[in-house]
């Protein structure tokens, strides 16, 4: 990871590109940090343990989604993936808008454990 490539704005973000659903889209990459913070340790290796085990990332996903579906009975389980957020202990997840809490979106955790939850309960 080219770290010059960050900006930052409450985190350090750029744009990235994963591939989710056997297609590129792009998405946010933030790294949690207070103003005069670097990108620590932890988060550049959960960085790239994300990037190394994208497809198995992605298969979680998939799996997470459908057990939230059936276990809430929703109807229209479409999400749109906007952000890799990386904690500064390291933990990760993706935060999305979804058709069924417009208002909250969800965050679809990644590590250490395998959730979602509405967002503001990750972030």
């Amino acid at each position: 990871m080219n770290e010059s490539d960050l900006i930052f704005n409450y985190g350090w973000r750029k744009p990235i590109n994963i591939l989710f659903n056997n297609k590129q889209i792009e998405i946010e990459l933030v790294f949690e940090a207070y103003k005069g913070e670097n990108v620590n340790e932890k988060q550049k290796s959960a960085y790239q343990q994300f990037i190394d085990h994208q497809d198995k990332y992605s298969q979680t996903v998939k799996k997470l989604l459908a057990d939230y579906k059936n276990k809430y009975q929703i109807v229209d389980a479409s999400i749109d993936i906007k952000t890799l957020l990386i904690n500064q202990n390291g933990s990760f997840g993706l935060l999305c808008d979804c058709a069924w809490d417009i208002e909250n979106g969800i965050a679809i955790v990644l590590s250490p454990e395998e959730k979602i939850v509405i967002q503001d309960e990750f972030l």
